[in-house]
C-alpha cells in the first residue's frame, strides 16, 4: 500500500477537460523522501519509511538524530511507514525523492488527516440533532437541548456512548475515494476533488483507494 505524506495548502477551483468547475484541495508533497526501509528478512514485513518537511537537528532527540544520520538522509519533521510489496520496495532506495507523479490524473485516493478542533460543542453541532420543536409558553430555552438521556428505575442509569455535548474535533478521519484532478510534478502538488480533513497547513496522508484495491482482488479471486 504505497502513499505520500503531504501538507494541505487550502482549497481552490479548476476547470476540468469538459469545462466544468471543480472544487479541489491543493496538497503539497514536494519534500517527500525515502528515509528508511523495512525488509522481511530483518523486520518480518516489507515497508517504506517516508519523511516530510524540514526540521533543525537540535529539535530532535538523540535516537531520532541517530536514525537519520545512520541512513545518511536529511532531517525530516514527519515520518511515516507505508506497507508495500517486496517487488515495490525494490524500486525505492534510501535517499530517493518521492514525487507527486506517484499518483495519476483520475486515480481514486484515500486521504487521512486530523479534523479541526471545535472545542466543547452542543448536540446540534456535534451530532446534528434537529433540536426541540416545542416553543410553547411552558418551555423556555430548550430548543437546542438533547432531551431525555436516562432511564427509569430500571436500569436507573444512562447507557454508555450516549450522544451528548462534549469535545468535538481533533479526530483522525479518512475520506475515501477522492478523485485526483491534477498532478503538478514540478511544484510537487496534488489536486484532489472535494474537501479533505484538517486545517490549512495540516499534515495529511495520501494512499490509493483501499476499496478499489479490494475490488480488484475480489475480481482476481473470482477469475481464479
Amino acid at each position: 500500500m504505497k502513499g505520500l505524506i503531504g501538507k494541505k495548502i487550502g482549497m481552490t477551483q479548476v476547470f476540468n477537460d469538459e469545462g466544468n468547475l471543480v472544487p479541489v484541495t491543493v496538497i503539497d508533497v514536494s519534500t517527500c523522501q525515502v528515509v528508511g526501509k523495512r525488509t522481511p528478512e530483518k523486520d518480518s514485513y516489507s515497508a517504506v519509511t517516508l519523511g516530510f518537511g524540514e526540521i533543525r537537528e537540535k529539535i530532535l532527540n538523540k535516537c531520532e538524530r541517530g536514525f537519520f544520520k545512520k541512513n545518511n538522509v536529511p532531517f525530516r519533521r514527519h515520518v511515516k511507514e507505508f506497507r508495500v510489496t517486496v517487488e515495490e520496495s525494490s524500486s525505492f532506495n534510501v535517499g530517493d525523492a518521492v514525487k507527486a507523479d506517484l499518483f495519476s490524473k483520475g486515480q481514486l485516493v484515500d486521504v487521512t488527516g486530523v479534523t479541526k478542533g471545535r472545542g466543547f460543542s452542543g448536540v446540534m453541532r456535534r451530532w446534528s440533532f434537529k433540536g426541540s420543536q416545542t416553543k410553547t409558553h411552558g418551555t423556555h430555552e430548550y430548543q437546542r437541548h438533547p432531551g431525555a438521556i436516562g432511564q427509569r428505575k430500571t436500569p436507573g442509569r444512562t447507557y454508555p456512548n450516549k450522544k451528548m455535548p462534549g469535545h468535538y474535533g481533533v479526530d483522525q478521519v479518512t475520506t475515501q475515494n477522492l478523485t485526483v484532478i491534477e498532478v503538478d510534478t514540478e511544484k510537487g502538488l496534488v489536486l484532489v476533488k472535494g474537501a479533505v480533513p484538517g486545517h490549512n497547513n495540516g499534515i495529511v496522508f495520501l494512499r490509493p483507494s483501499i476499496k478499489v484495491a479490494m475490488r480488484e482482488q475480489h475480481k482476481a479471486a473470482k477469475r481464479a
